[in-house]
């Protein structure tokens, strides 16, 4: 078959050929283009009668109401799409208790999906944000600005941002109140005091300037020197001329040369360029490249949660970062350096959920070696075999599975594998009865995904699609009655339980998808150590999913996994693009998705693909513009006396 050029290819070919996907892989396999004609002659009518029932303005199951698209089908909601595609190709859709669709009407719906997310979209990077300095930030800065270890947020009670179901770097949720301006204030007095008391830290702050400068220009040096670090950008006259006359005022009243500099650093440590990270505005009808000097600081905080180190702020002053070869570089070197662990913290702490991980429900009580020491164990675990991935550049597949594994001497013995010593983690090769390998045998994410007593077959089974798939479940029911813990009761009983209550129309979707995944998980007890059943109380571990696999066990399950690999690795992209631009995604950010995917495909699903199509995607590197003010119409000149008009 001949491949379709550019003037004749699909719209997503060039989409993803302007985010550095090759025309080659571009415009393979490329779905045609949405037909307005098709979507109101033949695929409305399909929704209005398999779908309109709880995709409709009265109830919108999952926020999606079908009955309100317009009539070419509003192809530009490629998310809204996708996830439709998603669920019929799964058998999600229509769902239990409802007539199933005919293969004609199926074909129908994968195919207008595929074509639906394949329309051509305005590239748009999103709305233009002004973001505060998370608390963690904040910190990594104060450490990398003034050279001191102090938790200046903790000291104060600077609060962390909030947010369900994300990361809590997105703007919409690093707020601003006076409360907080004054608790930045605080922070900038008790930082100024261990730094003047610090004595490297003082001499390093001094030595921005030539010690046998004049005690005014000396000044003025290390006020303009430190203000182009703290704001991320070179200072200019004017803010510096402000640092100087409170110099001044302080010398003026009988105070020293360290005074002087001592006050003129306090409105620096809050000033909104300090706190927040400000991008100048342009007039511009397009989405323009952001300045060298901002992109290095997108990227920074991005892969170390910090501000740019002098290598990137020069190269970005000298205007190197927009030379894509200078750029790659710039992106691996920060990888590799140990700051880049801030990113695979948030990673674990944050997707993986493992900040929940302290507040994991199994009880001593009823599992005596879930210690404290066990927990940390279990957490460092995860955080190592993420971080590993990272400094290695391994396959991100290796989160589903693994022949190896992180461990200490008692979490080795709480998983029955011998020959592991000491308290210090290690990798550790991992053979088929270690019955271990990837996400989830880890007993981090089998502790949190439990009950009191028992494991969750539930909680379980939403982790992986809200985790690994990125589909989360609806939330349930407010009126939905909870099985309550039995402790003690066999496991088949309780499957009986949780049957009975799925059985509930309102339940019954939802259960339909989790439940099969969960018990397969069922051979790890509530704190993830390995089970086998009794005749007495036997494991069940079989089940079937909507799309008519069948699985029985955590291999099988495994299996499953591996075959959805690509949903993986975009839904991966989708998390790691929302940490990186800071704001939730939208149907724009597709074709960036898009392109990762490809890229990841390509080069083997090394972690340094996925972090270089983030960063070298039109969403990272580029900016809303404001548009241009309406020109205002000319005056019009009033008639004069005797002429015609």
């Amino acid at each position: 078959m001949r491949t379709p050029s550019l003037r004749t290819g699909s719209a997503l070919a060039l989409l993803l050929a302007g985010a550095g996907v090759p025309c080659a892989l571009a415009l393979q396999a490329q779905p045609a283009r949405p037909d307005p004609k098709e979507f109101a002659s033949t695929v409305r009518p399909v929704l209005a009668a398999r779908c309109f029932k709880c995709h409709s303005a009265s109830q919108q199951e999952g926020g999606v109401d079908f009955a309100s698209i317009k009539a070419d089908g509003a192809p530009g909601q490629q998310r809204l799409w996708r996830r439709a595609g998603l669920r019929v190709q799964a058998g999600e859709m229509p769902p239990p208790g409802e007539k199933p669709l005919t293969a004609a009407e199926r074909a129908l719906l994968l195919r207008w999906t595929a074509a639906a997310q394949a329309a051509p979209v305005a590239r748009d990077p999103g709305p233009a944000l002004v973001r505060r300095l998370t608390r963690a930030e904040y910190n990594l800065t104060v450490r990398d600005l003034l050279g001191i270890e102090f938790d200046a947020a903790q000291e104060v009670g600077l609060p962390e941002a909030e947010v369900a179901g994300g990361f809590n770097n997105l703007a919409t949720a690093l707020t601003f109140s006076s409360t907080l301006l004054d608790k930045y204030l605080a922070a900038a007095d008790q930082i100024l005091e261990r730094v003047f008391r610090d004595r490297r830290a003082k001499d390093a702050l001094f030595a921005l300037a030539p010690a046998d400068l004049p005690e005014r220009e000396r000044a003025r040096q290390i006020l303009g020197r430190f203000a182009r670090r703290a704001y991320r950008r070179p200072a200019r006259e004017p803010e510096t001329e402000r640092l100087m006359r409170l110099y001044d005022l302080t010398i003026g009243g009988g105070k020293s040369f360290e005074d002087g500099v001592r006050a003129a650093l306090k409105p620096v440590l809050v000033s909104p360029h300090f706190l927040f990270r400000i991008e100048a505005d342009r007039v511009s009808p397009q989405p323009y490249r952001v300045s060298d000097p901002e992109l290095a600081v997108r990227l920074s905080y991005f892969l170390w949660s910090t501000m740019p180190d002098e290598t990137l702020l020069a190269l970005a002053e000298l205007n190197r970062l927009s030379d894509p070869a200078t750029f790659e570089a710039q992106v691996k070197r920060m990888l590799a350096d140990p700051k880049a662990r801030a990113l695979t913290g948030a990673l674990t702490g944050q997707w993986l959920q493992l900040d929940g991980l302290e507040r994991a429900r199994p009880s001593t009580e009823f599992f005596p070696t879930f210690t404290p020491r066990l927990r940390e164990a279990m957490r460092a675990e995860t955080v190592t075999f993420v971080d590993r991935l990272r400094e290695e550049d391994r396959s991100i597949l290796e989160l589903l599975d693994a022949d190896y594994t992180y461990l200490n001497a008692e979490l080795a013995k709480h998983y029955g594998i011998p020959g592991v010593e000491g308290e210090e983690l290690r990798r550790v090769a991992l053979k088929p009865e270690h019955r271990r390998g990837g996400l989830l045998g880890m007993g981090s994410v089998l502790a949190l995904t439990s009950h009191t007593s028992r494991t969750s077959p539930t909680l379980r089974g939403k982790y992986v699609l809200e985790v690994v798939f990125g589909t989360p479940p609806p939330p349930p029911p407010a009126n939905v009655s909870m099985i309550k813990e039995e402790p003690g009761k066999a496991a088949r009983s309780f499957r009986e339980q949780l049957a009975q209550h799925a059985a509930d129309p309102s339940c019954a979707g939802c259960h339909r998808k989790m439940d099969p995944l969960g018990f397969a998980l069922d051979n790890y007890d509530a704190v993830g150590a390995w089970r086998e059943g009794t005749v007495e109380r036997p494991l069940d571990t079989s089940g079937e999913l909507p799309s008519g696999e069948k699985l029985n066990g955590a291999g099988a399950l495994k299996q499953v996994l591996l075959r959805r690999k690509d949903e993986f690795a975009r839904n991966l992209a989708g998390q790691v693009l929302s940490y990186a631009l800071g704001r939730e995604l939208q149907d724009s950010d597709e074709s960036t998705l898009a392109a990762a995917q490809a890229a990841l495909a390509k080069d083997g699903h090394r972690f340094s693909s996925l972090i270089l199509a983030v960063t070298q995607s039109a969403p990272f590197q580029y900016r809303q513009g404001t548009p241009p003010s309406p020109k205002a119409a000319p005056p019009v000149k009033p008639a004069q006396p005797g002429l015609k008009r």
